[in-house]
């Protein structure tokens, strides 16, 4: 039961926060913020915890493996189980098998859910909305793990560690340096209710520790750079949601985060970000098409730091769509907000869009919401639930503006995508 602080944007979370706030909603995981880790009340920092959890759920040592894939050294070490290739560079130990039996017994099979996006995006807060709309909890470890829910950091399946990569010259959004292989077929046997042992990638370290077990759960959250790449993995999703950052907003966030925070320059800041464009370009923006839906972040018409929020619902997807009656504008706090509604063709798709562009009058939030509230249909709720979930997460990250609105709307149509594949009542 662990949520394990290697995924980068879960590791930042927890340095910040270590309580779960119940209800209200792209990890990993998804671009630029500081976040907060969703753990449960009173446990302890991840930190501290790590080698307990290292003892109880598998893993080891973190220690290099010191091969690279591709080389000879690796190649002669190269095992293969049931037509699947265990690349050395994974720390797999000699016995150890990438699909085996679960020791646990689902009524149900698991719902799939993939969230891409870049790092630092906001994924983890994103995903603290979907376990209050669940009404669930995880705790801390390298893979966040509760009773009802599993969120999976595909940085795991990078197939080199950091020194591989210097050794490779490729990039971890690189497609070469991910073994989607293993992850289609691992997400493939978790889905039919099978346990695996799924790799580490451990941030603090730069080592890929000795892979984990991980079990079957009613609902399983992939998060991270390629959940939408392969077609393997894709195939085997209940719900796809990318997490769209524009650059201006990128840039804007990345500034605040690593010139306070670290010391870098605003110049520095945008030479990392530039020299990610060409592979984010190629292997993780192209994810976008095959979307159910996209959570889009803009600069405000009246310039940022505010921003614009697009829900964009691919029509006849896996996303159940939410509508307005009718456009609003909401006054009060500079510069207010418009909430409106129009069709259009994105990524080749035809699609719904639901905007927010501006803020809350955080002032007049209760009341403000309801009004929004009451202009949207399509969700899956009870009056006053979706207000009652921005409030109770009211000092999260993007409550105030159409970020914190549509994670929350989103975080209930998980809810309701579960119940309709299961039957079951989440929350």
């Amino acid at each position: 039961m662990l949520f394990r602080s290697v995924c980068p944007s879960v590791a930042a979370m927890a340095r910040s926060q270590s309580v779960l706030v119940p209800v209200g909603l792209v990890a990993a995981a998804l671009c630029l913020l500081a976040q907060r880790a969703f753990v449960a009340p009173g446990a302890p920092a991840l930190r501290s915890v790590r080698s307990l959890n290292t003892a109880r759920f598998g893993g080891g040592e973190s220690v290099p493996t010191g091969l690279v894939w591709p080389s000879p050294e690796a190649e002669a070490k190269l095992r293969e189980v049931d037509g699947i290739k265990l690349y050395p560079t994974h720390a797999w130990t000699d016995d150890m098998q990438p699909i085996v039996d679960s020791s646990k017994s689902l009524e149900d099979t698991p719902v799939i859910i993939g969230v891409a996006a870049d790092s630092g995006c906001g994924k983890s807060t994103f995903l603290r909305r979907i376990l209050g709309a669940l009404g669930t909890e995880v705790t801390p470890g390298h893979t966040a793990v509760g009773d009802m829910m599993t969120v999976v950091c595909l940085d795991d399946y990078h197939t080199n560690d950091r020194a591989g990569r210097k050794a490779t010259g490729w990039t971890a959004l690189d497609a070469k340096e991910n073994d989607f292989a293993l992850m289609g077929a691992q997400i493939e046997a978790l889905k039919q209710k099978k346990a695996v042992y799924k790799p580490i990638y451990n941030h603090d370290t730069g080592n890929k520790d000795p892979p984990e077990l991980l079990e079957p759960n009613k609902v399983m959250v992939f998060e991270g750079l390629h959940p939408i790449y392969d077609e393997k993995a894709r195939s085997q999703l209940d719900l796809s949601i990318y997490i769209d950052i524009v650059n201006e907003v990128k840039f804007d966030w990345k500034v605040k985060r690593d010139v306070e925070e670290r010391g870098w320059t605003e110049e520095q800041v945008r030479e990392d970000i530039e020299k990610r464009l060409p592979d984010f370009s190629a292997y993780v923006d192209v994810q976008k098409p095959n979307a159910d839906v996209v959570l889009r972040y803009e600069p405000s018409d009246q310039g940022l730091p505010f921003l614009k929020v697009k829900l964009i619902q691919k029509k006849g997807g896996a996303f159940p769509p939410i509508t307005l009656k009718k456009d609003i504008t909401l006054t009060g706090s500079k510069p207010g907000a418009v909430l409106k509604m129009y069709d259009d063709n994105w990524e080749g798709n035809d699609v719904t869009v639901v905007e927010m562009d501006g803020e809350i009058d955080m002032d007049n939030m209760e009341a403000q919401l309801k009004e929004i509230e009451e202009v949207i249909e399509g969700l899956p709720v009870k009056a006053g639930e979706l207000t009652d979930a921005m409030v109770k997460l009211k000092s999260s990250p993007g409550s105030q503006n159409g970020t914190g609105l549509l994670q929350t709307v989103i975080a209930m149509k998980v809810r309701e995508v579960y119940e309709a594949i299961t039957g079951k009542v989440a929350a």
